[in-house]
């Protein structure tokens, strides 16, 4: 019987047109691509999750913005954004709706993104090279996740919540995800940028977030519910990435950041046990899990967000009737 011919590895650039605005950024990539085989590191980390290339195409983007319009056809009053609140998305993996395969789109300009300048050209090789070993593998858990029916699709319609905690299962479900991926990765390929970096930013941006609703709920309470709940979403996710990132200790208590980040004290140090614990059921990507424990973990994650947000001053609910409520208990914080 003849082999069965190995399905074709789907790879392309876009976002980078004659007139590009980076033609440094444009030059670095042509000589990572052409010599220090760029290319064959992001094929490599996707088929280390995905081996069946015939489920996944590749694009290497200079625009992510423009490429994840295009390729989800979105509308102009309806943009894609890379912003997360703290941070920036440096990649994105995107299911086709009749399950046929899943567009991995990387930023170009992520994978060259450092914390500070580098010290020489090797040093910037090692640091892309290692930014794609992560990325690559990051985005291929979640096609993976998805695959085998375990992404957040399959087990956030958790039961037995009440309405308020019931509410907050999708954003929580995506860091499910997220968590069950970098539990992997920090194995396998860790960032080479460290997310306990990203911490003052998400506290910070929080603490703003929440003096700015507080000052304008009169005049608008709609709109400074959402940028509160979205700015506590935004902290939350980055803890789901620190629990891996940070570990347990030998007697399975949680580790802190060391030095603390400013803002640690008041709005993550109570409930972080609770926070990384809870992570920490969970099991790593290659590992399978059930979509029950998962719903389980994901129901306690969401009980645990609302006593959060109480205990760092913000009352917000739902009520029998679905009315949402909000109340910022500190004049200040």
């Amino acid at each position: 019987m003849a082999d069965t011919p190995t399905p074709p590895i789907s790879i392309s650039l876009d976002g980078f047109s004659e007139d590009y605005d980076d033609p440094e950024l444009a030059g670095a990539l042509s000589f990572m691509i052409e010599q220090q085989g760029l290319l064959q590191t992001l094929v490599t980390g996707i088929v280390e999750l995905l081996p069946d290339t015939s489920l996944w195409r590749l694009t290497l983007t200079g625009d992510m913005v423009a490429t994840v319009n295009r390729v989800t056809e979105r509308t102009d009053d309806n943009p894609y954004t890379t912003d997360r609140g703290a941070g920036h998305a440096g990649a994105i993996t995107l299911p086709h709706d009749d399950g046929t395969f899943d567009d991995i789109v990387v930023s170009a300009n992520v994978l060259f993104a450092t914390r500070e300048d580098v010290g020489s050209v090797e040093a910037l090789i090692e640091h892309v090279i290692a930014a794609a070993e992560h990325l690559s593998r990051h985005e291929a858990g979640h096609a993976a996740l998805r695959l085998r029916g375990e992404d957040a699709d399959a087990y956030q319609d958790v039961e037995g919540l009440s309405n308020s905690d019931a509410a907050c299962r999708e954003p929580l479900a995506a860091h499910v995800d997220d968590n069950r991926i970098e539990q992997y990765t920090t194995v396998h390929a860790p960032s080479p940028l460290h997310h306990v970096d990203n911490l003052t930013d998400a506290i910070a941006h929080l603490r703003a977030e929440l003096n700015e609703a507080k000052r304008t709920w009169r005049a608008d309470i709609g709109e400074a519910a959402y940028r509160t709940l979205n700015a506590a979403n935004g902290l939350v996710r980055v803890l789901a990435y620190l629990a891996p990132e940070l570990g347990l200790d030998e007697s399975g208590k949680p580790r802190r950041p060391d030095p603390l980040p400013a803002g640690w004290t008041e709005y993550v140090e109570e409930s972080w046990d609770a926070w990384s614990l809870t992570f920490h059921r969970l099991r790593p990507v290659d590992e399978p899990m059930t979509v029950e424990e998962l719903g389980a973990v994901l129901a306690d994650l969401c009980r645990l967000m609302n006593a959060w947000l109480r205990s760092v001053g913000v009352d917000w609910g739902l009520t029998d009737d679905d009315q949402e409520y909000i109340f910022w208990e500190k004049t200040s914080y």
